[in-house]
């Protein structure tokens, strides 16, 4: 066989899946012809979807030996920078692969991705339209200007570039959901809710369970079980419904989270509360996602039903311990609980958590007492500055601790995390924080939010900036109605 006849094997193989052998056929080749360029950009290829990194880095520099102006290979390395997260290298290179053979449409998309998340927002914009212009018909890059439109809120000019991705590609889910999100952001539930559940990505397939999903049939006298998919705020958000399938006069078993389960059974005692990682062996009629009960019930602004009050059993030892450490803090201030930081695995964390250092300003306002209910990696965070925050990491085991302790605070400040929907769940006041580009749950332009009366919302009003939220959480923080002790301490007037 011939060096061609190994790359054209090589590549019917990624065809079929079967990586590990074409990377075995791309070798041949290049052991027949140790300067077969094409097998050397097919071998890196495979070998950095495998997470080879630096055997694929090897073969595209080997390339660009052979051939220096190969567009290819250049457009190739920038993709293994942008893995490694450094951008600079990957935009130098995309530009290079650009200037090369200034017709690659893909390379023009992999450019605006890399120019938009370091905030070259006119450059990015220019790649993105480029790609779209070169290939009208291509579902990527539509769904790309989409996606950066809608981050931009400029909504109407998004919404025809993602359903010319939809119908380019009949499934793709991330442009699917794009658009769900954006109409759900409008507050046109009618028409998002649909789109949203086609799309979004369930945890738990419909081969998970033996009953079949519940689509809206009568379920007086039925069993169902109601389970969570992804994290402890859509939980926390949508378990409201459990009251509305009640109502139907269904038998309902609720499958959460290990660290929501505790909160969930003081409120629920009348539910089967299951916190297992698999899920309930037992027999259902019908089993339905938390997150799909909105869209069965066709929820509009107008009928979002009440989140349920959380039981905590105030007067128990827990609740009274939190008042004894609360009780400690200097004089007799304001106390204000404060998260910054989300689960670090989301994949939107960059853009809605933020940088510790960066709520300095709010910890010089004089009396408030600080109380943080950071957990997880982020509560490191506090040895950064010096600062007088009281760290409770340790004592919160689950969210039922969290909310006894938020029972005892005047107000939360938090980033769009889950303890956003325990704090609103309660009733608590709270300040949220919000990214430019915020979820779709928070609609736009509002200071309130529906689904939490207590909730108030700080926007972002340019994408990125996070110190001008904090200089109007500060001026607000400045403003709350308080009275100077003689000590010279500040005490709530509520």
């Amino acid at each position: 066989m011939t060096p061609k006849n190994y790359l054209d094997l090589g590549i019917e193989l990624l065809k079929r899946g079967d990586r590990e052998d074409a990377v075995t056929a791309f070798c041949l080749a290049i052991k027949l012809d140790s300067k077969y360029v094409p097998a050397y950009n097919n071998l890196g290829l495979v070998l950095k979807d495998t997470d080879r990194s630096q055997e694929a880095a090897a073969c595209f520099y080997r390339v660009l030996e052979l051939d220096p102006d190969n567009s290819y290979a250049y457009n190739n390395l920038g993709l293994l920078w942008m893995d490694a997260g450094d951008r600079e290298q990957a935009a130098a290179c995309f530009r290079r692969s650009i200037a090369l053979d200034p017709e690659q449409a893909a390379v023009y998309n992999n450019l605006g991705t890399v120019l938009e998340e370091q905030y070259c927002l006119v450059e990015a914009e220019a790649a993105y339209r480029r790609a779209v212009e070169l290939r009208p018909n291509y579902p990527e890059a539509q769904y790309n200007l989409g996606r950066f439109l809608k981050v931009l809120q400029r909504l109407e000019e998004a919404i025809p570039y993602l359903q010319r991705a939809v119908a380019l590609r009949p499934g793709y889910m991330e442009a699917g959901y794009s658009l769900a999100s954006l109409y759900l952001q409008q507050g046109q539930f009618t028409k998002g809710w649909g789109l949203y559940e086609q799309s979004r990505r369930r945890r738990y397939g419909s081969r998970y369970f033996s009953a079949p999903h519940w689509q809206g049939e009568a379920l007086a006298g039925r069993r169902i079980l109601l389970y969570w998919e992804y994290g402890f705020g859509d939980t926390l958000q949508f378990v409201r419904y459990v009251a509305c399938i009640e109502a139907l006069k269904a038998k309902v078993d609720l499958w959460v989270q290990p660290p929501l389960a505790a909160l969930l059974e003081n409120t629920y005692p009348g539910l089967v509360i299951h916190s297992d990682a698999v899920a309930p062996a037992e027999s259902y009629d019908y089993v339905c996602s938390l997150m799909s009960l909105p869209v069965i019930l066709e929820t509009c602004l107008e009928s979002i039903p009440p989140a349920r009050p959380y039981v905590l059993h105030s007067s128990g030892v827990a609740a009274s311990a939190w008042r004894e450490l609360l009780g400690t803090m200097a004089g007799c201030g304001y106390k204000v609980g404060l998260v910054w930081a989300g689960n670090p695995k989301h994949k939107n964390d960059d853009n809605r958590s933020i940088s510790f250092s960066l709520l300095s300003p709010l910890l010089a306002v004089q009396g408030i007492n600080w109380v943080s209910l950071q957990v997880g990696p982020r509560a490191s965070d506090l040895a950064e500055i010096c600062c007088p925050v009281l760290d409770v990491a340790d004592r919160q085991g689950n969210f039922l601790d969290t909310a006894r302790l938020v029972e005892q605070l005047d107000l939360v400040i938090t980033v769009d995390t889950s303890v956003a929907h325990l704090a609103g769940s309660l009733g608590k006041e709270t300040w949220l924080l919000l990214a430019f580009d915020a979820d779709w749950r928070w609609l736009l332009a509002r200071e309130d939010s529906p689904w939490y009366p207590s909730v108030k919302l700080f926007r972002q009003r340019e994408p990125g900036d996070w110190p001008e939220v904090v200089a109007r959480v500060k001026t607000a923080l400045e403003l709350l109605p308080r009275a100077v002790t003689q000590a010279g301490q500040y005490v709530s007037e509520r």
